[in-house]
């Protein structure tokens, strides 16, 4: 997974492979690092939490590359959450996985914006994933063609 993007406000991410490298805990740590507000101990700390948030906190310690599709997501999201935003934007969050696994990351997306009071904004193919957001956005050719 890759963060393009991230400041205190937005983050703003794709799901590419995780570096595979590092653990799932370093992966999350990385943007809180480069933003470089907190101490290293406060920026593990927000990571467990947000690992647990999702429900991989166990995964903490894996290799990156030894999780699975749905994890990798999650993390990714773990990643866009690490420095509490006020707007999450997704590219494709859904595009590399299952029918499953793309319910999932839809209601992780609701419960976030419901309970942390979360902007999201994702440009997806996923007409499902679509179909159940509350305000869609249609495009062709860089123009709004429907909204």
């Amino acid at each position: 997974m890759h963060t393009l993007f991230c400041n205190p406000k937005t983050a703003l991410f794709s799901l590419v492979n995780p570096l595979t490298e590092f653990s799932v805990l370093d992966n999350v740590m990385l943007p809180a690092r480069k933003l470089g507000i907190k101490s290293p101990a406060e920026i593990r700390k927000l990571a467990m939490d947000k690992l647990e948030l999702l429900g991989i906190e166990n995964q903490a310690n894996k290799k990156a590359s030894m999780i699975s599709g749905g994890q990798k997501q999650r993390v990714a999201i773990a990643r866009a959450l690490i420095n509490d935003p006020l707007i999450i934007m997704g590219d494709e969050p859904t595009g590399n996985l299952d029918s499953k696994n793309s319910d999932n990351v839809f209601n992780i997306f609701k419960e976030l914006s419901h309970s942390r009071n979360l902007s999201l904004l994702v440009v997806t193919h996923d007409h499902d994933f679509a179909a159940k957001t509350d305000r869609i956005i249609t495009m062709e050719d860089g123009r709004i063609i429907s909204q």
